[in-house]
């Protein structure tokens, strides 16, 4: 995969997994559920993001060789 292609990816990927972050959290907000259900929606729909993240910097990533 060339460069170009890379960065494309992976800003279209950061971009729909930041929206589905965004929108899962408010969805969780505006629901009944209590305080720690609404924690763990929020703390999995972060981390959802957070992987997302880490996986375009190891696409980037230069191994030593």
């Amino acid at each position: 995969m060339r460069k170009n292609e890379k960065i494309i990816v992976s800003a279209l990927a950061l971009l729909f997994s930041l929206c589905a972050a965004g929108v899962g959290c408010g969805l969780a907000g505006d629901s009944g559920l209590s305080g720690w259900e609404r924690f763990a929606c929020n703390f999995i729909f972060s981390m959802q993001f957070l992987a997302t993240l880490w996986t375009v910097v190891a696409v980037f990533r230069r191994t030593r060789e």
